[in-house]
């Protein structure tokens, strides 16, 4: 893997970066099963066969169907990643992130109603930025210091027929300085939405996110950014991520794990088999901490049947 660094030019320049071979491509595909599965029951190209036998394709509940964790060792493991991490860490500038939210994310061409579902009939409507979903505070100059960093993991190839998101190099940087005035003209809303692009001359053309199964697509929450129509309605797009940002502007932003919160069987299971860097995104002590005692351990080993406590049991005998 190339280092670090190669990337954090480009992310910080363009706002987003696609990182290839952060997953194995076997790895990759095993998550695109599991996930195909949770969301049809079956293969995407089964799931095709089947709706061209009955004459009818069932839309999926909905795109977000199943949150971080879903209980599915081949996609909740694909957290585990020290180089993701570490990407992470270096983009936002900290070694203390914090996780935000996170899921599947699947977009099925037979029933598709993006953007259309949206009212959006033209490629310069439905540009927008995410950074309302989960920050209580508008855009800052300082995008290190406000922004969140969204991470979403290719489970499959994603060329032009999978309608790649389509970013908007640069605009993480210069939509801070734009708000004011677009939010006066009428073109920018409290929601984060632009409702004409062509009206921003200042933006560069958007560029579409494709790449390799197992690529990582990184970026900003500041990234302003739309979806596009499939070109072919026979296929798919599915990716696997989470979103962080950095533990000093956590106290701003919202936090979701799970459907039902924090107490789930899945998350359980979860904290169970993770690591420790891991359990450390969603607030966690790291090893070393005084919270760690005998009692507390004896805690969580009872909290959390099967957890791995060594690494907390070695620093605290230290």
């Amino acid at each position: 893997m190339a280092s670090v660094q190669t990337y954090l030019d480009s992310y910080n320049r363009d706002g987003y970066v696609v990182v290839p071979d952060v997953f194995d491509p076997e790895r990759a595909a095993s998550a695109c099963r599991e996930m195909e599965s949770l969301f049809y029951g079956m293969s995407f190209e089964e799931y095709l066969a089947k709706s061209d036998r009955e004459g009818e394709y069932a839309p999926l509940e909905t795109a977000y169907g199943h949150q971080f964790p879903c209980g599915k060792d081949p996609l909740d493991g694909l957290i585990e990643n020290d180089y993701l991490l570490d990407l992470m860490e270096a983009i936002l500038g900290t070694d203390q992130i914090r996780f935000l939210f996170g899921g599947l994310f699947l977009r099925s061409g037979p029933t598709d109603t993006v953007p259309g579902g949206f009212g959006i009939e033209h490629s310069w409507q439905g540009y927008h930025t995410d950074h309302h979903t989960a920050c209580y505070l508008p855009h800052t100059q300082d995008s290190h210091f406000n922004a969140y960093l969204i991470a979403g993991a290719f489970l499959h190839d994603i060329e032009d027929d999978n309608v790649p998101m389509q970013i908007i190099p640069g605009s993480h940087k210069q939509i801070p300085g734009l708000i004011p005035r677009l939010i006066e003209e009428g073109i920018f809303s409290h929601w984060c939405s632009i409702n004409d692009i062509r009206k921003i001359p200042e933006f560069a053309a958007p560029v579409p996110a494709k790449g390799k199964a197992g690529s990582v697509l990184l970026r900003s929450s500041y990234g302003v950014h739309a979806a596009i129509p499939f070109r072919n309605k026979r296929n798919r797009r599915a990716t696997w991520g989470f979103t962080v940002c950095s533990a000093e502007s956590s106290a701003w932003m919202t936090r979701h794990i799970g459907e039902r919160g924090l107490d789930t069987e899945f998350t359980h299971t979860f904290w169970a088999n993770t690591t420790p860097r891991v359990r450390s995104l969603f607030g966690w002590p790291m090893p070393g901490h005084p919270y760690y005692t005998r009692e507390t351990l004896g805690l969580l080993a009872a909290w959390y049947p099967g957890i791995d406590l060594s690494p907390y049991e070695e620093h605290l005998a230290a």
